[in-house]
């Protein structure tokens, strides 16, 4: 009998050891920041002429305004937007494009809706909308008629209109087909609605807080945009407020964070629409459901299809689902997926999503849909808010990258795609992009609920009771493999947790860093952090070498006059090195058994290398050239993964499990 499942007998008598000292909130860390600079949450002021005038509606149908762009040339980014004008409330939207050249509509749900014309042509565009005031609803279907003008003129597009809900985070992005921005001038303007909050400006983004509305309000935006060669382009942007429902002390806003009410069942005729809909991504969620109501997938399914668990995703957008099915069809990690996702009640891919987290309040994993775009318009519809953890570490003189590498060249997450280029990605960075963090959330959810649990739910069970009576595998594990540096512990809670670094934890360099985590047996500088994202980042890395052959790097990096970014030590697939071993066995094991014999496994998995000292950490990828280290890097990189706040009582960003 391997140690794992030894140890795993013991589970039941251990928790209650373990779990009896929890401050708990929820668990996450699945996000990553996307390669900026220390400190990149720091945002320059605002250059802003801020208005509050009124806004005309082109189109008045019945009880139903219509709002957007009247003029239409090619290349340009526009929108259109529908409020009730009666005091009605709009229930439901679906846009469909009724004539013209091919328009990309990837919000057809929504009641704004972005595009770019490419081609001249005549367009006609219908809305089915249905209004409700008390008991009484109306259906109506409205058409838009726009004819758009060939033009060959610098413009600039103003990206994307949408809608959000009323106190919402909300990003805006200018850039340009035919010019370069990165070197543009640009002005920001509200020019209609209710003036917004908190506005902050950052190259060529723009983020603010939605005001609370009484009904649903259409702002407008308008950049002016200066380039170099002495063009100037101007774009408008009209943004839905949606009037909704908030309960403050409900999970969510509580810890705010404030939904999208454009969150919807992907599979519309789902037999769990109304469930996952109702108990899983609400601004009104103030209790948590029963596996009665919503059980796991693993207690009705053995071995779930595709379609079972496309039945328990919610999304934003629809081509996020669309997305979710090519991913499990076509990657060589699919399989594993339809596995470990037996471990949750539900599925959540939204824009606004930031970072992705798992939640033990709902048994639900929670899923950044930046991980999941493959086109530019697609990416179009995401939000850009920076992650409220990027600003943390700026005190100290070290950082910890990390990377994944295959074939001697870099692996998402560390390659970067361009906005402004409107480039799409392919296949292979897609699935790349999505399993690292799939294989992260789900190693959490099956640390929660594991495999030999899941028969023994019972209908009033709860995902948050039996957590609390039941504790996880990651407490054992920590327990029997305990972390030994209390340095490294204390940092962690700087990097990804947002505490103020001591006078001595901002006099730490590098070496010191080398000394304090090298004799240590974490697979990485965010295992520090808790036993959850010690567990989760350990099955995330195993899985990523033995299913898609992808190691996983760490650097130790001194960030004061070190431009070239020198390595101060470094270790590749440092999950397989012998001290870690009989972690990454108990880990896996007790996550995904169907594997087999884990220790033959990892006998046929890379041992642990060292990077090359003094080399910079671009020219640590492929380990077998001959490098220098005079070149400066101007490379993307990434930091070790900023986390969420989960067993501690800061509460950060993202929404505590609630007391009772």
């Amino acid at each position: 009998m391997s140690k794992g499942v030894f140890i795993r007998k013991n589970r039941l008598a251990l928790t209650a050891i373990c779990c009896s000292s929890l401050i708990l909130s929820a668990c996450g860390g699945g996000s990553s920041n996307d390669g900026g600079t220390p400190g990149r949450g720091t945002l320059p002021p605002p250059v802003l002429t801020e208005s509050t005038g009124l806004i005309e509606p082109i189109a008045v149908f019945n009880n139903v305004a219509l709002y957007g762009d009247s003029e239409f040339t090619t290349n340009g980014s526009y929108g259109l937007a529908l409020t009730s004008n009666d005091g009605s409330q709009i229930t439901s939207v679906r846009w469909e494009q009724l004539s013209g050249p091919a328009l990309s509509l990837l919000a057809s749900n929504s009641q704004t809706i972005g595009f770019d014309v490419l081609e001249a042509g005549n367009y006609a565009l219908q809305a089915e909308v249905t209004t409700s005031a008390g008991a009484q609803q109306n259906t109506q279907q409205l058409t838009y008629e726009f004819a758009a003008q060939q033009s060959d003129v610098t413009v600039a597009n103003l990206r994307l209109d949408h809608t959000v809900t009323e106190r919402a985070k909300v990003s805006l992005r200018v850039d340009s087909f035919n010019n370069d921005i990165g070197t543009a001038s640009i002005t920001w303007k509200q020019v209609a609605g209710p003036a917004v909050l908190d506005f902050q400006s950052q190259g060529n983004s723009a983020f603010f807080n939605a005001p609370a509305v009484t009904k649903d309000e259409v702002i407008k935006f308008e950049t002016t945009v200066s380039f170099t060669d002495g063009s100037n382009s101007i774009d408008a942007s009209f943004i839905t407020i949606n009037d909704t429902q908030i309960i403050d002390e409900a999970y969510f806003p509580n810890s705010n964070i404030i939904t999208s009410e454009d969150v919807h069942a992907f599979n519309a005729d789902s037999p769990y629409k109304n469930a996952i809909e109702s108990c899983v991504y609400t601004n009104t969620l103030n209790s948590t459901c029963t596996f009665g109501n919503l059980p796991l997938i693993g207690q009705q399914f053995t071995a779930p299809t595709i379609d079972d668990i496309l039945d328990r995703t919610l999304v934003s957008h629809d081509w996020m689902g669309k997305r979710f099915r090519q991913y499990l069809e076509q990657s060589a990690a699919g399989p594993d997926m339809l596995k470990l996702l037996r471990g949750v009640t539900a599925i959540v891919i939204s824009y606004d999503v930031r970072p992705s987290f798992y939640w033990a309040a709902t048994g639900a994993i929670y899923l950044d849909a930046r991980n999941f775009w493959l086109t530019p318009e697609e990416r179009d519809t995401l939000n850009e808010v920076p992650d409220f953890r990027s600003g943390f570490s700026g005190d100290l003189k070290f950082r910890v990258f990390w990377r994944y590498v295959k074939n001697n060249a870099p692996y998402m997450p560390g390659q970067s795609f361009s906005s402004a280029a409107r480039e799409t990605r392919t296949f292979d960075a897609l699935e790349a992009d999505i399993s690292w963090l799939m294989y992260h959330e789900l190693g959490h959810a099956n640390d929660f609920f594991p495999y030999d649990v899941w028969a023994g739910l019972s209908n009033s069970d709860d995902p948050l009771s039996f957590f609390r009576s039941n504790g996880t595998n990651s407490d054992i594990m920590i327990t029997s493999f305990p972390l030994s540096s209390s340095e490294m512990k204390g940092l962690a809670q700087v990097s990804f947790a947002g505490e103020t670094a001591t006078n001595a934890q901002k006099a730490y360099v590098g070496s010191d860093i080398e000394t304090f985590f090298t004799p240590d047996i974490a697979s990485s500088y965010y295992s520090y952090l808790n036993e959850r994202e010690d567990f989760a980042t350990l099955f995330e890395r195993f899985m990523m070498q033995y299913r898609l052959g992808a190691s996983a790097d760490i650097g130790i990096i001194n960030t004061q006059d070190n431009p070239n970014l020198l390595v101060t030590w470094g270790q590749r697939d440092r999950f397989n090195h012998i001290s870690i071993r009989d972690r990454a066995q108990f880990t896996v094991s007790n996550i995904l058994p169907e594997l087999g014999n884990i220790e033959a496994l990892q006998a046929s998995l890379p041992e642990a290398v060292q990077l090359r000292r003094n080399v910079s950490w671009l020219d640590n990828i492929n380990l077998s050239e001959s490098v220098g280290t005079e070149s400066v890097i101007q490379v993307p990189y990434r930091l070790e993964k900023a986390a969420t706040v989960e067993e501690t009582n800061l509460h950060i960003g993202r929404p505590a499990l609630p007391e009772r």
